[in-house]
């Protein structure tokens, strides 16, 4: 048996063709912990109250009543999202800016 021996690539791609070093390198830009934590609490809280306020609607008239106001919850978060994205976004530029003038 062959188990020892690396797979080939397939026929007709060079280990060339895939590593392209002329091609730029874009920077990820790096966020502070606080404002994950925000995205991934709104994205959440978005979901969980469209879910649940629709779950909430399938028993009746009254879920109704109930459910639309649960539905209605996801706009603050909504918010809260574009806020930690202007927050990524000032965090961000400040970086840059720090790199663009040094020490």
């Amino acid at each position: 048996m062959e188990l020892d021996k690396a797979p080939a690539a397939p026929p007709g791609i060079d280990d060339e063709d895939l590593e392209d070093e002329s091609a730029p390198v874009e920077e990820i830009p790096q966020v502070s912990s606080y404002i994950a934590i925000i995205r991934i609490v709104a994205v959440l809280g978005m979901g969980l109250c469209v879910s649940f306020g629709l779950f909430i609607m399938l028993v009746g008239v009254k879920g109704v009543i109930f459910g639309i106001p649960i539905i209605l919850l996801s706009i603050p978060c909504y918010y809260g999202m574009q806020l930690a994205e202007r927050l990524a976004t000032k965090e961000h530029s400040k970086r840059q800016e720090q790199l663009a003038h040094g020490p």
